[in-house]
């Protein structure tokens, strides 16, 4: 799906967030009104008037028509338009007011239409009534047709110009996509994963397990093996079972999306059930520097990752774990050098070595949105998310697993935990 959206999801979004686009709807629907009411507006008004053939003129139909083109063009001429304004009083030049009149003949019919368009609606009618009231009393010495006002104009209720249908299909159109495409983007920047449809939408992985952590992330549930408590990541460690006993790889790297010690909790549980079942199982420490928090177990003046990566050996850095086959590799003490090098050259050959005397390698990895550490480590693994409930956007957890993807790694599954106290299986 990558970072696309289907038709449900719009929809799911848009209702959201409708209360956004409803208030969006309605200033941009008062900013189009608004305007309208300022802008300058001009009004259309016609009359119509009959130029039937005078019944004793032996004029063919062509001389007909002639005259009643000829009747047309007068509507507009100095002549007329001079008495017109006079008449009423205007304050519109001959010039100008000529520009507002039209008059239109069509061939074959006996209708001609005087239309004068004005910023005054009342003034337009008034205008188009008294050219053709002259019109009509025109005379001519061979007279061909016979003038009568048929239809009085009237004062046009709307504007023509601005064209009322464009500006309001342009104007609530635009705010309709506008407010579609405000609360879309809000939706995916502010929009929680809270439930398992939203983890597997977003990050295009499984959920593993969905679980709730205690209040004190020191606690190990797993350590007791048999309890409620425990058996909340049975399904989770059948999830790393397989992917590490099927697989070439047997590195798993624990990263949650934002800083806190939840992903923590999670690995150093999922080691200990790994343990349990008679996996020998080295769990690492890989938050190396103070920016990451406190070590997993820690132990200032003993070898570490950092340690080892400088060259030490393995075999003295690891310490026993609290379980029979778990061991613990802690981050170490961190010097000067550049975490990225030091990664990029020497964590595979670590983890290669470890993988000689062990049967998983799961290692504790900085959060995603803290460094680019946790990439690099699942490189050639596989990483396991953990995602707390309601504690990121759908849009970051869709852009974080892309980027996993995009790093070489592949995205094994999210843990989701939970602010309920249950526990259910994905």
């Amino acid at each position: 799906m990558g970072t696309t959206m289907d038709v449900r999801e719009i929809c799911a979004a848009l209702w959201r967030q409708k209360l956004l686009v409803l208030v969006l709807l309605l200033i941009g629907g008062a900013v189009v009104a608004g305007g309208l009411w300022v802008a300058p507006k001009t009004y259309e008004s016609v009359a119509r008037v009959e130029a039937a053939k005078e019944p004793t003129a032996t004029a063919d139909a062509a001389a007909v028509d002639k005259a009643r083109r000829q009747l047309a063009e007068t509507a507009d001429s100095t002549a007329l338009l001079r008495d017109v304004r006079q008449a009423l009083d205007l304050e519109l030049s001959v010039s100008e007011l000529a520009a507002e009149v039209d008059g239109r003949s069509a061939p074959g019919r006996t209708g001609l239409e005087i239309t004068v368009r004005d910023p005054d609606r009342v003034q337009a009618a008034r205008i188009a009534n008294a050219v053709a009231a002259r019109i009509a009393a025109l005379s001519w010495d061979d007279a061909i047709v016979t003038v009568t006002v048929t239809e009085r104009a009237m004062a046009p209720r709307l504007f023509v110009d601005p064209p009322l249908a464009t500006v309001l299909a342009g104007g609530l159109g635009s705010t309709l996509l506008l407010a579609l495409g405000v609360a879309l983007v809000r939706d995916r920047r502010t929009e929680t994963v809270d439930d398992a449809n939203d983890v597997e939408s977003a990050a295009v992985a499984p959920l593993l397990a969905h679980l709730n952590a205690p209040a004190d992330l020191t606690a190990m549930p797993a350590l007791h093996p048999g309890s409620a408590e425990a058996d909340m990541f049975r399904h989770l460690r059948l999830a790393l079972e397989a992917e590490t006993g099927s697989g070439p790889s047997k590195k798993v790297v624990v990263a949650g999306v934002s800083a806190g010690e939840v992903s923590v909790w999670l690995g150093a549980n999922a080691a200990i059930s790994l343990a349990h079942v008679g996996r020998r199982v080295l769990l690492v420490d890989g938050r190396m520097g103070d920016r990451f928090g406190r070590p997993a177990q820690p132990a200032p003046d003993t070898l570490g990752l950092y340690d080892v990566l400088k060259g030490a050996d393995l075999d003295r850095a690891v310490s026993p774990g609290p379980v029979e086959l778990l061991s613990v590799l802690p981050a170490g003490t961190w010097g000067h050098d550049p975490p990225d090098s030091l990664l990029e050259q020497d964590f595979d050959r670590v983890i290669a070595e470890a993988s000689q005397q062990f049967d998983v390698v799961v290692v504790l990895a900085p959060p995603l949105d803290v460094a680019d550490d946790a990439r690099k480590m699942a490189v050639g693994g596989s990483l396991l998310l953990a995602v707390t409930e309601g504690g990121v956007s759908s849009s970051a957890l869709r852009s974080h697993a892309t980027r996993v993807r995009a790093a070489g790694a592949r995205l094994l599954g999210v843990v989701l935990i939970g602010r309920r106290a249950e526990a259910t299986a994905a």
